[in-house]
């Protein structure tokens, strides 16, 4: 009876400092795959981290998705690339002026080619309703030099 008396004792003096998982998700989805299934969240504010010999990964760790250009050649022709919006549901707008002779190519994150064409008056509009939600990545090529690189976020519907 002491013992039981003093396990409640204990758990009632220490329950404050029990938390239950906690996550503020502001988007997301479940990624299939050859080696499995991972489901992500965006906004989730714990994390934990494991090390190895080949590197280290973070659980729970959610990266801002930032739309920056990789690309290391000139603007074509003065214009600016624009590639809206991102994070994308439906359709995903590129638009560079009036430059002409570009290309695009969309890869998913494991580097698969899912859609390619040309961007005719330097526009051109890609359906990602069909898509997968993840990371995707947009390539503008003109004379089959990289201009700029997109990291695109596909969301769910």
């Amino acid at each position: 009876m002491r013992y039981r008396l003093a396990f409640i004792m204990l758990f009632f003096a220490f329950a404050n400092l029990l938390t239950a998982q906690e996550s503020i998700n502001s988007g997301g989805g479940t990624a299939t795959g050859i080696g499995g299934v991972v489901t992500f969240t965006t906004g989730q504010s714990t994390f934990t981290v494991a090390d190895g010999t080949a590197g280290s990964s973070s659980a729970g760790v959610q990266q801002a998705y930032v739309v920056t250009p990789t690309g290391t050649a000139p603007i074509v022709y003065g214009y600016p690339i624009k590639v809206y919006p991102n994070p994308a549901t439906d359709l995903l707008q590129i638009d560079a002026g009036n430059a002409g002779n570009l290309r695009y190519e969309l890869r998913d994150a494991a580097g698969k080619m899912v859609q390619k064409g040309k961007l005719k008056n330097g526009k051109g509009t890609l359906n990602m309703a069909t898509s997968v939600p993840g990371n995707y990545q947009l390539t503008i090529l003109h004379d089959n030099r990289v201009q700029r690189s997109f990291n695109i976020l596909k969301n769910r519907l």
